[in-house]
Parts: C-alpha cells; sequence; structure tokens
C-alpha cells in the first residue's frame, strides 16, 4: 500500500501544522493577501521543524489557500477562503489510498486541464506559466525551490484552464501525492525531464494548440509514472 507508518506519522504532523497555519487565516490573524511569518519562525511557534512547515505550505499551496515564491515569502492568496475542499477531509473519507489511485486522479485532471488551457489561456495566463518555467529552470539544484516552481507552473496551467472544479479536485490529488513528489524530485535527470516536458507544455498552450497540449501532458504524466509503481 502506499501509505508505509513512517509516511503516515509525518503526513500527521504535517497535516496538523498545516491546519493550524490554517487556523491563523480562517481566524482573521493572517488577512488575505498579508504574508505569513518566516518559516523559521512557524517553525519555532509549531515546534516543528522546518521540512515539516515546508510541506505544510506545500499543502496550504495545492488547496490554492496560499501562494509562496522563493525569497519573496508566502502570503494568503486573495480568494485563498473559496477553496472548499481540503485533503485531509479526503484523506480521512477514503483512508489509505493506493498511489496508482492518486496517480489516476491526477493524470485525468491535469490532462484535461492542460488541454483546456490550450483553448482558453489569456496572455497572462502564458505568462505566469513561462515565468514558472524560468524559475523552476532557475532552481534546479535545490530540490525545495525546485518543486515549488514546478507547482507554481502546474497550478498556473490549472489556472488557465478555467474549470474551477476541476482546478479544485487537482489541488486536492496533487496534495495527497506530495510524499511521492518530494521523493520523486530525488531521482537522477528527473529535473531535467521534467523542465524538458513541461516547455512542450507551455509551448503546445502558448500557440493555443489543444491536440499537441494534450499529448505533451501525456508525455509528461507518463514518464513519471514508473516512479509510482516502485520501478
Amino acid at each position: 500500500m502506499y501509505m508505509r507508518k513512517g509516511v503516515a506519522q509525518r503526513n500527521t504532523l504535517v497535516d496538523d501544522t498545516a491546519e493550524r497555519i490554517r487556523q491563523m487565516i480562517l481566524t482573521g490573524a493572517v488577512q488575505p493577501g498579508e504574508f505569513l511569518p518566516s518559516r523559521k519562525e512557524l517553525a519555532a511557534r509549531f515546534d516543528v521543524g522546518l521540512s515539516t512547515v515546508h510541506e505544510a505550505i506545500q499543502a496550504l499551496t495545492a488547496v490554492g489557500l496560499v501562494n509562496s515564491r522563493p525569497g519573496k515569502g508566502t502570503w494568503v492568496r486573495p480568494d485563498g477562503l473559496d477553496s472548499p475542499i481540503h485533503p485531509a477531509a479526503v484523506k480521512a473519507q477514503l483512508g489509505t489510498l493506493d498511489a496508482q489511485m492518486l496517480y489516476e486522479a491526477r493524470l485525468v485532471t491535469e490532462v484535461a486541464l492542460t488541454e483546456f488551457a490550450a483553448r482558453r489561456a489569456s496572455p497572462e495566463d502564458v505568462e505566469r506559466i513561462w515565468n514558472a518555467l524560468e524559475a523552476m529552470e532557475a532552481t534546479v539544484e535545490e530540490d525545495g525551490e525546485f518543486v515549488e516552481a514546478d507547482w507554481e507552473f502546474h497550478l498556473a496551467v490549472a489556472k488557465a484552464g478555467d474549470n474551477a472544479l476541476l482546478e479544485t479536485f487537482y489541488h486536492v490529488s496533487r496534495r495527497l501525492l506530495v510524499d511521492v513528489l518530494s521523493d520523486l524530485v530525488k531521482l537522477p535527470h528527473i529535473k531535467e525531464d521534467a523542465i524538458r516536458l513541461q516547455r512542450a507544455i507551455a509551448d503546445a498552450i502558448t500557440r493555443h494548440d489543444p491536440e499537441r497540449a494534450r499529448q505533451a501532458a501525456l508525455d509528461h504524466m507518463r514518464s513519471i509514472e514508473p516512479a509510482f509503481r516502485g520501478e
């Protein structure tokens, strides 16, 4: 099964930290548009490690509650409180999740959103997608920062797809995959391959070519499928 004991324990700590940050936002301690305290300050406040705070912020980014950028910090999205689904609730409902199930969920949503993005992306959407790709290239030597830049890329594509329900499903499925993605980025050549494949996605969206965009998204997902099978 997907969740090992150690992973499950780490997820519990990460989810607890994410929920405490979320409560800061829900109670108004940090308002939409405002920056969260630094990760170091949050780690000290909650008595957890920096890596736990990092994963918790990834979780909140995945459901569209916050945005985070290296060198800038983490801030509450203006529309962050509109997100209706929290991954912890999904895990509580479904129990232990198989990696293949999660992969298939992401495959379906990501391919569809990429195709929609090629049909619907605005000039601002296209610019955001390319900016995220440039950030991936700039952080290729730093796993944590690369994962965040990669998420910004996929978030930009999902946003460009202009389907709020699919985008929400995508946020949740990606959050549930956070442990797989953290391990995946450590594999040889995976970051370079991701940049190459996602450049093809960005190019197809820029050209408003849905067929090419769909194929590029399929190529990207198939490239990481062996990791989900443990191969």
